[in-house]
């Protein structure tokens, strides 16, 4: 009974020790998580009423981190500021703002029902240094330009010093400006300091509290400096308020700014190049691993079985399966299979689920597997895959980087052989419908500040005999306030021929419009040399024929392409073209009878993986038959989010405000899948100019053949 007893006793110790165990091993883990949290934690950012980082007028060092995405609206009597900002690199931010001159009416516009004056402007500020960099430990530097773009009423120069004191919970800038802070008492030199004295208190709601003030240099009694007659009056160059920043995305102000007004301003900030998405992508297969099955070919298990066991199971990861051949090497048999991947942008996700599969489903009796790359019926590259190494690769004898040297991207190139024979082949789908929203907005019209036209699409797309790819986008308009808006500048009406500028014709005359409607056949000629020819109604605006050609070697991070399309104008209703175009002399409209209108370019493409940023330069003749070059910059991030900027230099003397107008905007791709549980990918893009003019000016031509084959080989 003893014994039993006393087995009793240490059967409990043992119990209480390993819970003893479990306890302290949660709470060790608990510790290092909470200190891997604070060394990751930033301290927060403020921002001015520009929407930069900084205080309330004056700007800090700060920058948050890249592929940040923001929007807000400042009230800082006398003006009312519409903001956005976007944080493409760690070093360069980049805002944009729409200043209101509360109570000042515009002489031309106000009548028609414009509101008050209004301006647009756009800055920029780069980072030598910030304080991240060094754990703070150091100051961090940056200069910047405010309202280096439109009327530059606003111009400012500076450059600025920020030292962060994280034990604190302080933040101080010191720094020294030219244009509107260069006349102040202080010559220049301008300050500020925020303090949040919760920050170290556990309690979220009230870490964001802060308390800012600033030194504001600039000289607001000085008509020249100051443009609105109400804001050319000061008592203080101190302003100075309370902040509020929630969890780093909404942030607060209240101010009392020049010693006699108070401010307001609100703004919401979103990262959109880090998130994963707003849901997890709990339908994304894991990559495969069972069943396995390495029979050989033979009577039990005939090329039909295998090929359609390996069908199903791409079709299981997310890839279609189009043919399959088989044939005799120097080395043995070889499966060779032409496949579309139709889930995932990178190419490592994408051959590491290939590679994992074939692993497991490649008979021991083939030598070698070949696989092609299609995407929109054109071959892209292709990756031949020793089937010993495939094994080496699952059984972890072989590091990933070492079997990615040895199984290298290749010319998606099939080479004719007297033993091949076809043992699967599958037609291109002929349709598959997709519905997105359609949002298009249009800035400082003579009949408002902000106009919009929302609707929604459908579009549908697939494959005709012969691999022509087709595409058919309808589109109807569910709401719009663009009714009453002119087709032309009321300033400064367009004197070259007006091959954009009326664009807004096309959305007034009709609910529903085709949008798209064409034709297009690619082909890989091999040595790295594609073509592309299409067809039909390529916009809403514009039909007619183009052609392509592109140098892209498969290892190269650079191409080469020659391009042209003759179009015509397409009728602002219905499926017709134009015979005439219209062009203004001085404020009076003529009509130019034509026959077709030509773009032709060469450009240069640069895919630059290390900072994740493509780049296009194009020479050529634009659609107003100008001639000039377009510079296009591009930052991708890893979850397909893209911020592109452009800017068009032509001879088409434009003029706006005395000055030649070069077109130039932004736009942003968001990827479909941050609202779905699987990989997708399709996006939703926006764009905006900065101005609809019609200098520069060119038409889409069907899908570029470096954006389908880039899209396949981004790693």
């Amino acid at each position: 009974m003893s014994r039993y007893f006393l087995l009793l006793l240490l059967l409990v110790s043992a119990v209480l020790r390993a819970e003893q165990s479990v306890n302290s091993l949660m709470e060790a883990l608990e510790v290092a998580a909470y200190w891997d949290y604070k060394l990751e934690e930033r301290f927060p950012l403020t921002y001015n009423h520009l929407l930069s980082t900084g205080y309330f007028v004056t700007p800090s060092a700060r920058m948050s981190e890249d592929g940040e995405f923001g929007g807000g609206v400042a009230y800082a009597p006398p003006y009312l500021n519409i903001n956005g900002r976007i944080q493409p690199f760690p070093f360069l931010e980049l805002t944009a703002n729409y200043r209101i001159f509360r109570g000042v009416e515009d002489p031309g516009l106000s009548p028609h029902g414009f509101g008050d004056y209004a301006d647009r402007g756009a800055n920029f500020k780069f980072g030598l240094l910030w304080p991240e960099v060094f754990d703070y430990c150091f100051p961090g530097i940056a200069f910047g330009m405010d309202d280096f773009m439109g009327s530059c009423k606003f111009t400012t120069y500076y450059i600025v010093g920020t030292q962060v004191w994280k034990r604190f919970g302080l933040e101080m800038s010191l720094g020294w400006g030219r244009g509107r802070y260069a006349d102040g008492p202080s010559k220049g030199v301008f300050g500020g300091i925020n303090w949040l004295p919760f920050y170290h208190r556990n309690y979220k709601w009230t870490k964001g509290i802060s308390l800012a003030a600033e030194f504001d240099p600039t000289k607001y009694e000085d008509p020249e400096i100051e443009p609105h007659p109400k804001g050319r009056s000061t008592k203080s160059p101190v302003n100075f308020g309370l902040k509020y920043n929630l969890c780093d995305l909404i942030e607060v102000s209240a101010s009392y700014i020049r010693g006699e007004e108070f401010a307001v301003s609100g703004s919401l900030h979103c990262n959109l190049g880090k998130t994963e998405g707003f849901l997890p992508k709990l339908d994304d297969p894991l990559p495969y691993r069972a069943p396995v099955d390495r029979q050989p070919l033979g009577c039990y298990r005939p090329e039909s079985v295998m090929i359609q066991n390996l069908n199903y199971a791409l079709l299981d990861q997310g890839f279609q399966l189009i043919s399959a051949w088989m044939e005799e090497s120097c080395l043995g048999p070889r499966l060779t299979i032409s496949l579309i991947n139709r889930c995932y942008r990178h190419e490592h996700v994408y051959r590491e689920r290939l590679q994992c599969l074939l692993a497991s489903l490649t008979p021991s009796n083939i030598e070698e597997v070949v696989v092609i790359i299609e995407s929109y019926g054109l071959p892209c590259q292709k990756y031949v895959y020793p089937r010993e190494l495939l094994l080496e690769y699952v059984a972890h004898t072989i590091f990933p980087h070492e079997f990615h040297l040895v199984t290298p991207r290749q010319e998606a190139t099939l080479c004719c052989n007297e033993t091949r024979h076809q043992i699967f082949h599958r037609r291109y789908e002929l349709w598959r419908c997709h519905i997105s929203p359609r949002f298009e907005t249009f800035f400082g019209s003579a009949a408002g500040k902000f106009k919009y036209d929302l609707g929604i699409k459908a579009n549908f797309e697939g494959f005709l005999p012969y691999q022509w790819y087709y595409e058919v986008e309808p589109s109807f308009t569910v709401l719009s306030d663009i009714h009453h808006l002119a087709d032309f500048d009321f300033y400064h009406p367009s004197q070259i021929l007006n091959v954009a500028s009326d664009y807004i014709r096309y959305r007034q005359q009709s609910s529903f419009t085709w949008d798209r409607l064409y034709l297009q056949k690619s082909w890989n000629f091999g040595r790295s040399c594609f073509g592309r020819i299409s067809g039909g109604y390529f916009q809403v605006n514009y039909g007619g024929i183009a052609g392509e050609a592109l140098f892209y070697p498969a290892n190269a991070n650079f191409a080469v392409g020659l391009e042209g399309a003759v179009v015509k104008k397409r009728n602002y209703s219905g499926l017709g073209f134009q015979s005439t175009l219209r062009k203004f002399e001085g404020g009076k409209p003529v009509w130019v009878s034509y026959s077709t209108l030509q773009q032709y370019f060469l450009s240069f493409y640069l895919d630059y993986a290390p900072l994740q940023i493509f780049t296009k330069l194009s020479v050529g003749q634009f659609l107003a038959r100008d001639k000039g070059v377009r510079l296009e910059a591009t930052r991708y991030f890893d979850n397909g989010f893209r911020i592109t900027g452009w800017i068009t230099y032509t001879d088409a003397g434009d003029k706006i405000h005395g000055e030649n107008y070069y077109d130039r905007g932004v736009a942003i791709e968001i990827p479909f899948d941050f609202f779905y549980k699987r990989s997708c990918k399709r996006v939703w893009s926006y764009g905006m100019a900065a101005w609809l003019r019609d200098a520069g000016y060119s038409t889409t031509t069907g899908i570029p053949l470096f954006d389908t084959l880039n899209q396949e080989r981004r790693w």
